[in-house]
């Protein structure tokens, strides 16, 4: 895999951003309290993206009982993000990323037009180390949400292992590694 793309067991870049609610959103403060579940997405024009905010919404409370958070990053502006989580009734977390920060912290693609590796979808183990990464292969390459949830289920219940990559207690795709 390129090193320019990030990798399953390193410790996920710290951010700090505004949500859609003005709460300033810094990763690292969920370290130690709860897995996180990181989407970042091409923006709300794209008919793929919007397909897997309402698949997350409509699995939002299986994120709840499995204690993980799950907060979206996306290109769009405060207004544009505010006026779709209102309108589509999105429960989790919404981090506007107009001038791409974050998106460059993480290897995304920031050309909307060039169709690159964006949208990304990783989680995060309890200590903030990356244990899944998908890389999407196309805007209709989105993992299923089962996936998510097995990732979670098997980080909580190794939640008082360290795990090295080999070692890791599901298996991962080959594309991944």
């Amino acid at each position: 895999m390129s090193t320019l793309l990030l990798q399953l067991g390193q410790l996920a870049p710290d951010f700090s951003l505004d949500d859609i609610n003005g709460n300033p959103i810094r990763l690292s403060d969920y370290r130690g309290k709860k897995p996180v579940v990181l989407s970042f997405l091409r923006g709300f024009i794209w008919p793929h993206c919007r397909a897997q905010l309402a698949r997350f919404r409509d699995a939002y409370s299986g994120f709840t009982e499995r204690g993980a958070e799950l907060i979206a990053v996306g290109p769009d502006n405060l207004v544009q993000f505010q006026r779709y989580w209102q309108r589509e009734e999105l429960p989790f977390i919404g981090v506007p990323d107009p001038e791409n920060s974050v998106a460059k912290l993480y290897k995304q693609e920031v050309n909307l037009f060039k169709f690159g590796r964006m949208p990304m979808n990783c989680i995060l183990d309890l200590d903030g180390y990356i244990r899944y990464i998908h890389y999407s292969a196309s805007r209709q390459d989105y993992p299923d949400i089962e996936i998510f949830f097995d990732v979670i289920d098997e980080l909580n219940k190794a939640s008082n292992k360290v795990w090295h990559l080999d070692a890791l207690p599901f298996s991962v795709p080959a594309r991944l590694l």
